[in-house]
């Protein structure tokens, strides 16, 4: 029995230790910029990112603003469940006036509150990438 014990401990910490962290923790990620989820969220590259509204409900359509210096272009875009997994959403802005506009819905969860991120992937006139992260909360 202790063998068998000692061989489930050393394939379980064998697991831990093949984990990796992330590139990047979400703290470190909401840094690049200083912003509360929800908000408009101005980024030191001239780039700011806000929602339509302030409350945003799974299920329910909402906008995603967009405001890029002329200098940068939006290579891609998704949203990511951050609460829990729920696989990738694209997200495709189109002009209106002088800002981009997507169209945005998430989906429910088992989660009543749950984080959200927005990935943004500009690419300036060099054709070099940079990504943005964004964060929201959907409640219901």
């Amino acid at each position: 029995m202790p063998i068998k014990l000692l061989v489930v401990f050393l394939s379980a910490l064998h697991m831990l230790m093949a984990c990796g962290p992330q590139p990047l923790s979400i703290e470190a990620q909401t840094q690049d910029a200083s912003c509360r989820p929800n908000q408009l969220c101005e980024y030191d590259n001239q780039v700011k990112i806000w929602l339509s509204e302030q409350q945003i409900t799974p299920e329910t359509p909402f906008e995603i603003h967009l405001s890029l210096p002329s200098t940068l272009l939006v290579h891609s875009a998704k949203l990511e469940g951050i609460t829990m997994y729920m696989g990738y959403i694209p997200v495709f802005f189109e002009p209106r006036n002088d800002i981009l506009v997507a169209q945005g819905m998430v989906g429910i969860c088992s989660e009543r509150n749950m984080t959200w991120k927005l990935t943004l992937e500009v690419k300036n006139p060099q054709g070099q990438l940079k990504q943005i992260f964004y964060y929201f909360d959907a409640t219901y």
